[in-house]
Parts: structure tokens; C-alpha cells; sequence
């Protein structure tokens, strides 16, 4: 078999796809971005470009002392929640309307900073509504509001949008002064989730979302807000959105959904050198480059300094990625940052500035929107969100203490008895025990008794780090969780727990109902247990404290209405 090679050229039309060769083994024998060169082997190969998840394939053969034709690969046509060309999810109507909005008089409400928001359905759904059944089609673009950061409302989308519901679509195109806005979605009879949006000056920032069937296809529709497009353009660009923003967006996002940087040299050559007409691509950039095992320090001191020219230094995600860079320059004694009161856009910032707020308590001020919502984020893929606060706290709605007129005559033997057995912290008596000692009680007493529980335990002073985790003993050896899980699972079933519940709740209780396991069968929680427990809930203590309190009201009217149904039964 000879040995000589033959130089091939495989490129996509589109230029911003990854590629690769692969051999008759299906190894992989070159890898590029948008173009590609490489020294062959006589042979069978396949090229490859993917980009999004889809792969577009072709098979070509090298042969000996024959020069091949470049290998051409026509564009990857993958969903989008853009209206692209050469996407499978692309229409002239949406295109239209996208440019139009750009186009005309934006929405005036403040000056220097614009956003555009696009909800499209692809499909050909649109048209096989009937005059009977549009209206409900036309509330899949229903529920999105604009708030600023103390959750005023300044822009309701179901009326000051253009809706098309025939063609499948909704857009709105607004003005506003710079600084940090919280878009909302909360559909009647569905839980609501919020994003920030971080409006720098001089900068449009372009949000693309694909209303998508949810569970069995039922209307309206449901946004998918986890695999939106957000771009960015400079102020006052009436264009249309750059195809080659929008890939090379796909492509670092999904390598940030992976949780490691598979970009290779020329997609981050492409990001860096694409960032000033979008930062948002080197945003993208900076957090994929710190996922190197030996992040690039002055390359990231320059994506920094360009990024924060662009957006400013207070701008949340320049922010938190300054923030990363001094902590690993300065491992031991990194600066002290500046509090942050605005969330960022992508996750990966929030959670470098939570773990930064979870070791310090005035990083995230106390009034701040990072303070409110640190413990309800949600999973939304690369992009943060989280559960809006509910109106009313589950756990003083489920439980409420008695006046001490309530309180009076021969009860108040039962009180203390009942204090006396909360009073027991040896662990002898466990939930079971406590139990079949209060269910004979009247009811009254017994919502005494716990609120009397809450106040000795749940002082209001913010107890040492370590004194939290004696309160997270306290309760999972106290209170019956096993039962109380069982009911929250019921509960939940009927949709009157998962929207009050935040997500620190959430990680809580499965966490307190294996600690009283685990407590029963004569095991303690140790240190390293317990710090490895605070790490992963990247919360301020405050922030924990608050989530404890709360936990304990509403585990322990649980626990009363568990007692009363026993005793009643």
C-alpha cells in the first residue's frame, strides 16, 4: 500500500459549521470550522458539518495520483428560533416581520438602550387553525411582560406587540434607558418564570423565541425559553440579524451546555474576532475559555477589556467574569469584589457570582433582585431564570399562631409538655415519637406548640454558619418527613405546591428527609457533610436562614394536619 497522501479541501456554504473527516473506521481524522484542509490517505471518507445538534454528511474518495475536487457541503439546515435562510425553521413572513420591527419607530420608553423580542411559531400550525380554535392558538403568544428590577411593570406584550397569530407570530420592538429589566412569562394557570435582561447603552439586544406543543400538543403553545437566541447589535442597525451571529452563538452554546470547551481554534478565532459587532459572542468566549484546564489569563485580561469598553465593567456578566479571573489570578486572597445587585444573562455567571455570595453576605445586597431571586432559579439551559416570588408564603398560609386568649385555662399544661418534648435535642424522641405523644392534643395547642418551636430555634439573628447546621439537624430529627414528603407529593400532584416552593426548598427536603434516614440509623452529620451541602445550594446564609424558616412553617402545618387525620382516622 503506498504511503503518499493527497491534500483535500472540504468547506459548508455557510462558513460557520464545525467539520470533520472521517475515515473508513468512522475515526475522526480532521476537525475545522467553516473550511478545511487536510493531508488524506487513498480511501473512503465521509465529511461531516454539524452545527445545533443537526449534521449534514457527504462521501467523497481520495484515489492515488488523482487530485480531488474540493468537497462542498451546502448549508446546515438546523432549527432556529431566528428566522434564518437555510434553516428548517425558516419563513419570508418571519423574516419579514422581524425586519420590519427593526425598521420602523420603536416603542419609546427611555433612550440609549432598545430590545426586540420575536415569538414565532414555525410550523404550518398557523394555517390549520379554524375560525373556532385561533383563539386559543393566538394565546401561545400570551404572558410576556416588561419589568424593571423592583418588578414594576412597564411593558405588557399582549397588547403593545404586533400579533400575527395566522402567520405564527408576535414582535415588539422598544426603547428604553440602559439598566437591568426582568422579562416576564406567566401564562394564566401556569407557573411563571423570569429572565433578566441587562440593556447596555448603545447596544439593541435581539431576543428569539419558538412557541413549541407541550405535553400532548394541547393550545396554546408553550415558548421554549431553555433554547431561545439572544444577539446583540449596535443601537439604531436596522439589518437583519446575522446568520453568522446566530451559528456561532449555537455552536458556543452548546458547548457551554455541555460543561466544557469542545470549540475548536478557529470557532473561538471566529468568536473573539466577531464580538465587537455582537458581545454577546464573546461573553460566550470568555466563559468557554475558563473552562480550559489552563485558562488563556491574558487572553481573557484582553476579551475582558474589550467586553466591558463595549457593555461596561458593571454590566453583570463582564462582572462575574472578572470576578472568575481575579479569583483564579489570586487563589488565596482574591480583591474584594463590588456588590452586585442585577443578575447576569448566562447561568455560568450567575453561578460564579452565587458562590461568591454564599461566602460573602453583602455581595448580594439586601434589597437587591439577586438577593430576592437567589433561591428560585430554574433550569434554563445556558441562560439564567428563575420562579417570580409568590404573592403569599405557602407556609403562613398552611400555618398560623394562636393569641395568647386562645391559650388560657387548662391548655396551658399541654403547652409545656408539648414545649418540654420540642425542648429534646439528644435525638431520643424522633418524629415517630412525637407523634404518638401530641395526637391526642387539641389542635389549638399544638399550633402553639410549634410556633413556640420556630421562635426558640428560628431566632431572628443570623446564627453562625455552624448553627445553621444545627437548625437542619434540629428539624430533620424532629419533624416526621417521610410522611411529610408523601404529602407534599400528593400535594404537588394538584399544582399547589411546585410554584411556592423555591428552589433551595426544593434541594431541602429530599436532603432533610435522608438526614433523619440516616440520623435513625445512628449516624451524625459531619463538618464536610454539612460545607459540602451549604457549596451546592450557592446561596447567601441569610438567603438559607429565610428558606429554613420558611420550610419549617409549612413542614410543621403538615405535620398538624398529619397529626389531626390520625387522630381523627
Amino acid at each position: 500500500m503506498s504511503d503518499s497522501k493527497t491534500r483535500v479541501n472540504v468547506e459548508v456554504a455557510d462558513r460557520a459549521a464545525s467539520l470533520e473527516i472521517l475515515d473508513g473506521g468512522f475515526q475522526v481524522v480532521a476537525q475545522g470550522f467553516g473550511s478545511l484542509e487536510a493531508e488524506l490517505a487513498p480511501g473512503l471518507y465521509k465529511a461531516r458539518a454539524s452545527v445545533g445538534g443537526v449534521a449534514q454528511e457527504q462521501l467523497f474518495a481520495v484515489e492515488e495520483g488523482v487530485t480531488p475536487a474540493p468537497v462542498r457541503l451546502g448549508p446546515v439546515r438546523f432549527a432556529s428560533p431566528v428566522p434564518l435562510n437555510d434553516t428548517s425553521t425558516s419563513h419570508e413572513y418571519h423574516q419579514e416581520a422581524v425586519a420590519r420591527a427593526l425598521q420602523d419607530a420603536p416603542l419609546v420608553l427611555g433612550n440609549g438602550a432598545r430590545l426586540l423580542l420575536s415569538l414565532r411559531d414555525p410550523s404550518d400550525r398557523p394555517f390549520r387553525q379554524t375560525p373556532t380554535s385561533l383563539p386559543d392558538y393566538a394565546r401561545s403568544f400570551d404572558g410576556f411582560r416588561l419589568c424593571g428590577p423592583g418588578n414594576q411593570p412597564l411593558i405588557d406584550f399582549d397588547q403593545a406587540a404586533r400579533r400575527v397569530p395566522e402567520k405564527g407570530y408576535a414582535v415588539l420592538h422598544a426603547e428604553l434607558d440602559p439598566g437591568g429589566y426582568v422579562l416576564h412569562w406567566a401564562p394564566p394557570g401556569r407557573p411563571a418564570v423570569a429572565r433578566p435582561l441587562p440593556l447596555p447603552p448603545n447596544w439593541t439586544t435581539l431576543v428569539f423565541v419558538m412557541v413549541e406543543p407541550g405535553g400532548e400538543g394541547a393550545l396554546p403553545l408553550r415558548p421554549n425559553l431553555a433554547d431561545c437566541s439572544v444577539q446583540m447589535a449596535p443601537l439604531g442597525y436596522a439589518g437583519y440579524p446575522s446568520e453568522r451571529y446566530f451559528r456561532l452563538t449555537e455552536i458556543a452554546r452548546q458547548s457551554l451546555l455541555q460543561g466544557r470547551n469542545i470549540v475548536e481554534r478557529e470557532v473561538m478565532n471566529a468568536l473573539l474576532g466577531d464580538k465587537f459587532g455582537n458581545p454577546l459572542l464573546g461573553l460566550l468566549a470568555a466563559h468557554l475559555l475558563l473552562l480550559d484546564a489552563e485558562p488563556r489569563l491574558n487572553l481573557l485580561h484582553i476579551v475582558l477589556g474589550n467586553l466591558g469598553a463595549m457593555l461596561g465593567a458593571d454590566y453583570p456578566d463582564v462582572a462575574a467574569l472578572h470576578l472568575r479571573l481575579r479569583q483564579i489570578e489570586h487563589p488565596d486572597q482574591p480583591p474584594a469584589p463590588q456588590p452586585v445587585v442585577f443578575p447576569p444573562l448566562l447561568k455560568a455567571g450567575w453561578e460564579i457570582l452565587a458562590a461568591q455570595a454564599a461566602r460573602d453576605e453583602a455581595f448580594f445586597p439586601a434589597d437587591s433582585l439577586c438577593r430576592r431571586m437567589a433561591d428560585r432559579v430554574v433550569d434554563n439551559g445556558v441562560w439564567l431564570a428563575w420562579r417570580p416570588l409568590p404573592e403569599a408564603s405557602l407556609g403562613a398560609a398552611l400555618f398560623a399562631g394562636l393569641s395568647d386568649a386562645e391559650l388560657q385555662g387548662k391548655k396551658w399544661r399541654d403547652r409545656e409538655r408539648i414545649l418540654a418534648i420540642f425542648e429534646q435535642t439528644d435525638g431520643a424522641l424522633d418524629g415517630a415519637g412525637l407523634l404518638q405523644a401530641t395526637k391526642t392534643l387539641a389542635k389549638p395547642v399544638l399550633r402553639e406548640q410549634l410556633r413556640q418551636f420556630l421562635k426558640s430555634t428560628l431566632a431572628e439573628q443570623l446564627p453562625p454558619r455552624e448553627q445553621l447546621g444545627e437548625l437542619v439537624l434540629r428539624l430533620a430529627r424532629t419533624l416526621p418527613w417521610e410522611r411529610i414528603v408523601a404529602r407534599l407529593t400528593q400535594l404537588d400532584a394538584q399544582g399547589a405546591v411546585a410554584a411556592r416552593l423555591s428552589s433551595v426548598q426544593q434541594s431541602l427536603i429530599p436532603t432533610l428527609l435522608l438526614l433523619r434516614r440516616q440520623l435513625q440509623s445512628g449516624q451524625d452529620l459531619d463538618g464536610a457533610q454539612w460545607e459540602q451541602l451549604l457549596a451546592g445550594l450557592q446561596v447567601p446564609k441569610s438567603v438559607l436562614l429565610d428558606n429554613l424558616r420558611d420550610l419549617a412553617r409549612l413542614a410543621g402545618a403538615l405535620a398538624v394536619r398529619l397529626i389531626e387525620e390520625e387522630r381523627n382516622g
